[in-house]
């Protein structure tokens, strides 16, 4: 044969010879099904014994099993071969067990037993050309058990032993078990241990050149292809790590405290923002059940109930227990990592609001001394009324020095200034409209109950019962647009009818929800409301200029109601519960999400 001007002189491929009859080899054969590796070895075996020649099995239960009955519809007389000693079979997994120490093939051990073996049928092999022949699975146990290195040290055993005894051995391992990158290096060292491979039914089973050389390109092909993908997968892992590492930069460097909590209610990681917060090092911290720093357990309690439950958490109060044994007061945003129904942790976001809630408790305080002092002026009236005309002018006299003492505590104390204004203001509307001071007095108390209600607004966001729906979502997208710097519109009618409390509550959810996943989700820079009610329907729709959500995603949520996010998915159901539709749109411009109601005679409401 000649390949251009070049004489060949072997072929190109090897023929399936597979040397059955090397009396010295140490032949490796590879197999995918059973049946290949049972017809291969029974004719192995079969064709020692049908010569005369001794054979050694070792090998597992099932495999000695199959083989021997392979063997007994070939004609051959198993049981004939056993009785003369020119067979013998042994299991695997009890033979290695006999030389193994440590997880590891004892060399003086492997000589006396398998040794043995062979010492015992060579005396009834002692014909002067009479051969043995072995089949072993040791190795492949070995492997199968994860301990490579011993198998290949097993290899080498037998090499070292058939310096002692003759025979033709051979081993056998599934492919499959070779089905890793970490496989290649040992798998090469296996292969080198042996005189001769033997590849699996795949390639073996091929019986001319032709195909042999095809099924090479084709491994060849897909080798290529292999190391294409690994690489790319390569790529991606380091891109994968580099952004896990930058969102862990992110995370732990937050100005807001985070922690991962575990499914055995451990503390598994928490940032530096927390740890400074509670003034804990991360060993005191972290790997700590995270409800021995709760000073109410039965709060603790509850939120594992709901975190438990499926259900998203904001919002939630808790008391933290400092290392210095002072308590903070905080808010905690957490949500549950679930895979296949089984719960892996939860995402916990912690902002501290004791100094809020300190200002809060002032206001309080402030208001029921205001209470008190309202109802001692209320009591006194009837005394000071005579007294009046005389106190009104000095009253008029301290007016402008009352203001601006005010005006200087109100950066002091909030407590100190509703106090005080709420004094003055209650005597100026006391007096008598014939002095002149009714006028004066009313127009300093409209300035300045413009800022309490100012400052209170501030303090105690509205509640929808009180201020209505297009009140409230003014509210939150003015405080949203600042706490993100997304420019958020708002278009809803000053005369919006009141609604039932039940359907406002769900649209300001909703209206919350979806802002919010604006906010986190969708990078973009512009937003807008729109709150309408018209041809017996209420309707609000969010839409942004943002990078779009998937279709894949989109689908999934028109039927299933999942892959939005618990809230969103609970307003769904609700939304369907008052007969009204939630439609989200999604494009490359960004994304709109739209909810209608129906406005049935027990939507509306008269007050």
């Amino acid at each position: 044969m000649n390949i251009g001007n070049i004489p060949v002189t072997s072929p190109l491929a090897p023929p399936a010879h597979w040397h059955d009859h090397d009396s010295h080899g140490h032949v490796v054969q590879f197999y995918t099904e059973d049946a290949a590796l049972l017809g291969a070895i029974s004719r192995f075996i079969g064709t020692a014994l049908g010569a005369g020649d001794a054979a050694v099995v070792i090998a597992t239960k099932t495999h000695r099993d199959a083989l021997s009955q392979q063997l007994k519809e070939r004609g051959f007389d198993v049981a004939g071969a056993v009785r003369q000693g020119r067979l013998i079979t042994v299991d695997a997994a009890e033979t290695l067990s006999r030389f193994m120490r440590d997880g590891w093939p004892d060399a003086a051990c492997f000589a006396a037993v398998v040794g043995g073996l062979f010492h015992q049928i060579s005396a009834v092999s002692s014909a002067e050309r009479s051969r043995v022949v072995a089949f072993g699975e040791m190795v492949a146990l070995l492997w199968a058990e994860g301990k490579p290195e011993a198998a290949i040290r097993l290899e080498g055993l037998w090499n070292e032993l058939a310096h002692t005894y003759s025979f033709s051995l051979r081993c056998a391992y599934p492919i499959t078990n070779f089905n890793h990158d970490e496989h290649g290096e040992p798998f090469l060292k296996i292969c080198a241990a042996h005189s001769a491979v033997i590849p699996d039914e795949s390639y073996s089973g091929l019986s001319t050149d032709e195909e042999r050389l095809r099924s090479i390109s084709q491994l060849q092909q897909k080798v290529q292809a292999l190391e294409t993908a690994k690489m790319e997968r390569t790529d991606a892992q380091n891109s994968l790590r580099r952004k896990q590492s930058e969102l862990a930069d992110l995370l732990e460097n937050a100005v807001e405290g985070v922690q991962r909590v575990g499914a055995d209610q451990r503390i598994q990681w928490a940032n530096k923002a927390l740890l400074h917060l509670l003034g804990y090092s991360p060993d005191e911290y972290v790997g700590h059940q995270f409800s021995e720093f709760h000073v109410t357990e039965n709060a603790f309690a509850e939120y594992w109930r709901r975190l438990m439950q499926g259900e998203d958490i904001y919002d939630c109060p808790f008391e933290l227990r400092c290392k210095d044994g002072s308590v903070k007061q905080v808010q905690i945003y957490s949500n549950g990592l679930w895979e296949k129904g089984e719960f892996i942790h939860t995402r916990c976001f912690v902002r501290d609001v004791t100094e809020q809630k300190r200002a809060e408790q002032a206001l309080r305080e402030s208001e029921a001394n205001l209470r008190l002092i309202n109802d001692k002026l209320e009591s006194q009236v009837e005394q000071r009324t005579a007294a009046l005309r005389q106190l009104s002018a000095r009253v008029l006299t301290l007016q402008d020095a009352e203001r601006r003492r005010i005006a200087r505590e109100l950066h002091d104390s909030l407590g100190q200034y509703l106090v005080g204004l709420k004094l003055n203001l209650d005597m100026l509307r006391q007096a008598p409209e014939q002095t002149g001071l009714w006028t004066q007095s009313q127009e300093l108390m409209e300035q300045c109950v413009s800022e309490i209600r100012t400052l209170s607004y501030l303090l105690h966001p509205p509640m929808i019962d009180d201020v209505g729906l297009a009140s409230a979502a003014r509210w939150f997208v003015e405080g949203i647009a600042q706490r993100s710097g997304i420019q958020v519109t708002l278009d809803a009618p000053s005369d919006l009818a009141r609604l039932s409390a039940g359907v406002e509550l769900v649209l300001f959810r909703i209206l919350q929800e979806g802002l919010t996943n604006v906010h986190r989700h969708s990078g973009a820079s512009a937003a807008e409301v729109l709150i309408q009610q018209e041809a017996g329907q209420v309707s609000l729709e969010v839409k942004d200029n943002g990078r779009g959500i998937r279709q894949e995603m989109l689908s999934r949520f028109d039927q299933t109601g999942a892959g939005m996010g618990v809230g969103l998915s609970g307003m769904r159901e609700r939304v369907r519960e008052l007969g009204g539709q939630m439609k989200v749109e999604a494009d490359s411009q960004g994304t709109s999400l739209k909810i209608t109601i129906p406005l049935t005679p027990e939507c509306v409401t008269t007050t």
